[in-house]
């Protein structure tokens, strides 16, 4: 069971490219399946 205490979220385009250029907390686990991009900016994947 992973807990999240504030909801967050990342803007992508329809390419799954992020708008951003930085993530700064954990990613879910699915979110990181789905967008690799965003994997890969998360300095953790839970």
């Amino acid at each position: 069971f992973v807990y999240f205490e504030d909801n967050a979220g990342v803007i992508v385009n329809p390419k799954g490219e992020m708008k951003g250029s930085a993530i700064t907390g954990p990613v879910a686990k699915e979110a990181a399946d789905l967008w690799p991009r965003v994997s890969s900016a998360a300095p953790s994947i839970f």
